[in-house]
């Protein structure tokens, strides 16, 4: 069912309750998930539908606009981005680089020792294969890291 406000008193919200214009005064289950009419916000239409036993409502409500703009600084800042260090700003402030950290190293270093041990294995096991093609075996080898 489909309901559109035609005068400003067809619907109306509460906290707990909501007027619709051809069923009237229906008690929400769920409480403050549509916003009521007293903090200025306004129903414009609405859909009332039935799905697995249950009736659900779903409204569309205009947001009055808010006269609060956010406050702006009246001064700046700068940034620098670098390689050494990832950002400095005007004010002092230093952000360090990340990637330049000890433990980031040593585990770059670690993956680089791991993709090179895998690579290895990798091609032996193609030259092993071509050898046992020419021979007709089949051989299976994991190539799965080992932990």
């Amino acid at each position: 069912m489909y309901f559109v406000k035609n005068n400003p008193k067809d619907c109306f919200c509460e906290r707990h309750r909501i007027k619709i214009p051809t069923l009237g005064w229906v008690k929400l289950k769920e409480k403050g998930y549509i916003p009521t009419t007293k903090q200025g916000y306004v129903i414009k239409e609405g859909t009332i539908s039935y799905k697995a036993g249950r009736y659900y409502v779903s409204v569309v409500i205009d947001v009055p606009k808010s006269s609060k703009k956010a406050k702006l600084n009246d001064f700046g800042i700068g940034i620098d981005l670098g390689l050494k260090e990832f950002a400095i700003m005007s004010n002092g402030t230093v952000k360090k680089n990340i990637n330049k950290s000890a433990r980031i190293k040593k585990l770059e270093k670690k993956l680089k020792s791991k993709q090179r041990c895998l690579s290895r294995k990798y091609e032996d096991l193609k030259k092993r294969s071509k050898e046992n093609k020419k021979k007709g075996e089949a051989t299976r080898q994991n190539i799965q890291k080992k932990s």
